[in-house]
């Protein structure tokens, strides 16, 4: 066997090296982006479980949150702080869920799910007066933008 010959059996051989590297990153990448996925999905559903277990242990929270969802203006001023970080807190799962989606981590199906949820919220006349009022205020102008046209969506 001659030095060429040598040679072109070492560089087939570390071709076959370097796609056999390449196949394990592409199934690591894979591995991880579902991965990923799943912890998206998890987080989201963990983080609104946890906000209804406040309304479920807590009859006055619950009853606050009913009466602000149907008619904001009507509370007295003091509740109507409380139901502003009430609502801010759910306001955040929803803009962390939107920024997951559009990121590609949360995919359709979850996002489906999450929306069903915010437009349950949207649906209340005290939500939408809420959200004119002060939530609108206290997010970034896509997230306004989004909410905004779901609220038009929901009032169509």
């Amino acid at each position: 066997m001659n030095w060429g010959a040598l040679g072109a059996i070492s560089e087939t051989i570390g071709a076959i090296g370097v796609i056999a590297s390449l196949l394990y990153v592409a199934l690591q990448v894979r591995a991880n982006t579902r991965a990923s996925a799943v912890e998206a999905k998890l987080a989201s559903t963990r983080f609104y479980a946890e906000f209804l277990d406040k309304l479920i242990e807590s009859p006055e929270l619950n009853d606050l949150f009913s009466r602000g969802r149907s008619d904001f203006n009507a509370l007295e001023r003091d509740d109507q702080f409380r139901f502003t970080n009430l609502a801010l807190r759910a306001f955040t799962i929803f803009s962390a869920n939107w920024f997951q989606y559009r990121q590609g981590t949360l995919n359709e199906q979850d996002w489906f799910e999450q929306m069903a949820i915010v437009n349950f919220w949207l649906r209340g006349a005290g939500i939408q007066q809420w959200w004119n009022k002060t939530g609108r205020l206290m997010f970034g102008s896509d997230f306004v933008n989004f909410i905004d046209v779901a609220i038009e969506n929901t009032n169509a």
